[in-house]
């Protein structure tokens, strides 16, 4: 915001030393920076740029805006179609996004993942963080974790880590990247918490690609039948320190790691904080190029499912198969053992198209 406020000042500024007085020239920069932010800040956008031109106007210390009817009905009309552009834009982001029929204790968001669908359930469980972004094009960038530590397990602080997400989820965004943005945010957050997660992305073919960092292990479907993708577990976001700071105890080689469905997976399950590194510095995301993880069907859930769970975790991944499409088979890995309280968020990516599922 405090970015589109400067540009739109040095816009104004400019145009007037430069002595250019048509609408254009006052209102297109302002245009572009409010289109491309949110409703709430394009609005702000437009008011400010409005009161710049009526300043120029009434206050002439330099050349400024046309003072005719029609040129300043003309910025009045473009500026006022900003915050509606911006909507419109976000509206059309959204719609791809849907809540799913199904209790009252869970909601279930569908959204397209490449030629398939994706569905991710939210519960409102203790430390939960999710969040799906569709991508322009088909994609989709997901986010399920937990988070760790009396300043992240708010809800200040488990909306700040969604927020940063979707900021930074963009089509060009790899799950290490996001992996190393996230981190940055832990520990700017808490330093003493951390957050487990998995970052998942979908391209618009349908390929497969998850970092995992410090989260239980992926899931994959084929013939009706589910199994642990063999994924490594890199370290939890937040337990790692930036290359350059001193060592502490614990700290670990990197943020998060990517890696090929069927790879090796030493036990399979969640890694809270990693292991120390011998003299080693950390680089926050990693360095591991992204692979694919294959199946018919991809799943991931949060550290809590694990945790609540216990050892018997592994045992309820047919659940994942149970279902004919990803938003019943998310639904019901959110159940908690015993009928106790729903465990979320959960993750379910058919990535091929519904034909396949």
């Amino acid at each position: 915001m405090r970015a589109a406020l400067a540009g739109t000042t040095g816009n104004a500024v400019l145009m007037g030393v430069a002595e250019v007085g048509t609408p254009i020239g006052w209102v297109l920069l302002p245009g572009l920076l409010g289109v491309s932010a949110r409703p709430r800040v394009a609005a702000l956008v437009s008011a400010w740029a409005g009161v710049l031109v009526v300043a120029s106007v009434l206050v002439p210390v330099i050349p400024g805006h046309r003072s005719d009817p029609q040129a300043l009905l003309a910025s009045t009309l473009s500026l006022t179609a900003v915050p509606l552009l911006a909507w419109a834009r976000r509206r059309t982001r959204t719609a791809s996004v849907t809540r799913a029929a199904g209790p009252t204790d869970v909601a279930v968001f569908t959204v397209p993942a490449g030629p398939g669908s994706a569905a991710l359930a939210v519960c409102g469980s203790p430390g939960e963080i999710g969040a799906a972004v569709p991508l322009r094009g088909g994609g989709l960038l997901a986010l399920v974790g937990t988070v760790t530590g009396a300043a992240l397990d708010t809800p200040a602080g488990r909306r700040a880590i969604e927020q940063t997400f979707r900021r930074h989820a963009r089509p060009a965004a790899s799950p290490q990247r996001l992996a190393g943005v996230l981190d940055q945010a832990v520990r700017d957050l808490a330093p003493a918490g951390h957050l487990r997660a998995t970052i998942v992305r979908v391209d618009r073919s349908g390929a497969v690609e998850a970092a995992r960092c410090g989260s239980p292990d992926l899931i994959t479907v084929a013939a009706d039948r589910a199994a642990l993708a063999g994924v490594p577990a890199g370290p939890a976001l937040g337990s790692t320190r930036p290359a350059g700071s001193p060592a502490r105890a614990g700290s670990t080689a990197r943020a998060g790691s990517t890696a090929r469905a069927g790879s090796a997976s030493p036990g399979g399950g969640a890694t809270p904080g990693g292991g120390a590194t011998p003299g080693g510095g950390a680089t926050p995301g990693g360095g591991a190029t992204p692979s694919p993880v294959t199946g018919r069907r991809v799943a991931a859930v949060a550290a809590a499912f694990a945790d609540a769970h216990g050892e018997r975790w592994v045992r309820v991944l047919d659940q994942v198969a149970a279902d004919d499409d990803p938003a019943g088979a998310a639904r019901r890995l959110t159940r908690g053992p015993r009928g106790g309280r729903r465990t979320g968020p959960a993750l379910v990516v058919d990535p091929g198209p519904p034909s396949r599922a």
